[in-house]
């Protein structure tokens, strides 16, 4: 045991994953400040709509993590040979892919939201305003992969503080103003923006190499896999407060939306190490090293991380809402550990999912796989919604039992 924690101590997996998760967690306590902001400025049912809003916006993100994840991988690659021509290649016709892909993919959008608008409760400007993230969505993670490959933790994590930052600040401000729901979702679309174009600054070597062509294509067979699986991860984690919004009132829907936004601090919080780990497993992949250690080492942080969280929610659940929130929400004090319990095994499987991308282990059968677990949450948490509790445990029963299943068949 401390023999392990020495090794993980000692690691480049752990120098990265610290300057990463220090600067990250500072933007994250930003985030969740803005948060709890939200909805002491909003109220409960306000919120509930605005969780529902933040949730489309983790969707939208899927194509982000999905780009991000292939434009690390082959940065990863040109990076070890210093080929920054083909990196700034990869930059110009992916961010011009991704602007009509993300306009085609509005526009289809923009036709959803007018047919559920209405059984949402949302209002569908609303909705066509947090649409726009899909434009950010396909183009942003085009320069955090390129930073994930190349290992610039730093700046990374620098600019997503920056991020948090400003979008706390327009939100807030917005909203105080009067704009309440629209308010908040201009401090996403801005602060994304600003951040975006900031990170120009910090890859010099990129911007100043003369371009050489590399036809890696967004939806291409590779990129293609990566997008399903880590759309089916997301939904994994978002798909609840989506189901609590259809199946209860809308005051229990917001304050279930907030049980699920202290669980997601143990999701968020451990995923930063997935982001550390991957450049490092995907570099001793493609130079022929063995990437085990890589895995076990992650697993034993995000075991600490995850043991740690759910002694706070077990101990003290009363304190944490007292605090954060006040005596109004304590009826899900009951609740914590089971939402807790759920998004500390999506932790261990997004982990997991991200280290088989890694090392390009993910295929076809795996998707199909995992689209079935997806089913089987659905299914679980919609036939247990008498109330918050059941529901909330078969939210945990069925996330522990797809983690388990899929280490047995995903994991060879």
């Amino acid at each position: 045991m401390i023999e392990n924690i020495k090794n993980t101590v000692r690691s480049e997996l752990f120098i990265g994953s610290l300057i990463l998760m220090i600067l990250v967690n500072i933007g994250n306590i930003i985030n969740y400040i803005f948060h709890f902001s939200m909805v002491k400025l909003l109220g409960p049912v306000d919120y509930g709509i605005f969780a529902v809003l933040t949730n489309i916006i983790y969707i939208f993100s899927v194509p982000a993590l999905s780009i991000q994840t292939l434009v690390s991988k082959h940065t990863t690659k040109y990076n070890i040979n210093k080929e920054y021509g083909k990196i700034k290649g990869i930059l110009i016709s992916l961010v011009r892919e991704a602007l009509i892909i993300s306009l085609i993919i509005y526009f289809i959008f923009l036709g959803t939201a007018f047919l559920i608008y209405e059984k949402l409760g949302i209002p569908f400007l609303l909705l066509a305003l947090t649409g726009i993230f899909l434009f950010e969505a396909f183009i942003y993670p085009i320069i955090t992969g390129i930073l994930q490959g190349m290992k610039k933790f730093n700046v990374w994590g620098g600019n997503y503080l920056i991020l948090c930052l400003f979008k706390f600040l327009i939100a807030i401000t917005l909203v105080i103003l009067g704009f309440k729901l629209y308010g908040a979702v201009l401090g996403f679309l801005l602060g994304t923006l600003i951040s975006f174009f900031l990170v120009f600054f910090f890859i010099k070597e990129i911007t100043n190499s003369r371009v050489i062509k590399e036809n890696i294509n967004i939806f291409s067979k590779q990129s293609s896999l990566i997008f399903f699986i880590i759309l089916i991860v997301v939904l994994m984690y978002s798909i609840d407060v989506i189901l609590a919004k259809i199946f209860f009132e809308a005051e229990i829907a917001g304050k279930y939306a907030i049980a699920s936004l202290i669980g997601k601090i143990i999701l968020f919080g451990t995923s930063v190490i997935g982001s550390a780990m991957f450049p490092i497993s995907s570099e001793k992949y493609e130079i022929g090293e063995k990437t085990r250690g890589v895995i076990k080492k992650t697993f034993f942080a995000v075991l600490l991380i995850c043991f740690s969280a759910l002694l706070i929610l077990g101990i003290f659940p009363e304190l944490l809402i007292n605090i954060l929130f006040g005596k109004g929400y304590l009826s899900i004090t009951g609740i914590l550990i089971y939402v807790g319990i759920g998004f500390s095994f999506l932790s261990f499987l997004n982990i997991f999912i991200l280290y088989k991308i890694s090392i390009g282990k993910i295929r076809f059968k795996h998707i199909i796989i995992l689209a079935m677990f997806l089913i089987f949450q659905i299914l679980i948490m919609s036939y247990f919604n008498s109330n918050l509790e059941s529901f909330s445990i078969a939210f945990m029963v069925s996330t522990i039992i797809i983690f388990i299943a899929s280490i047995v068949f995903i994991r060879r």
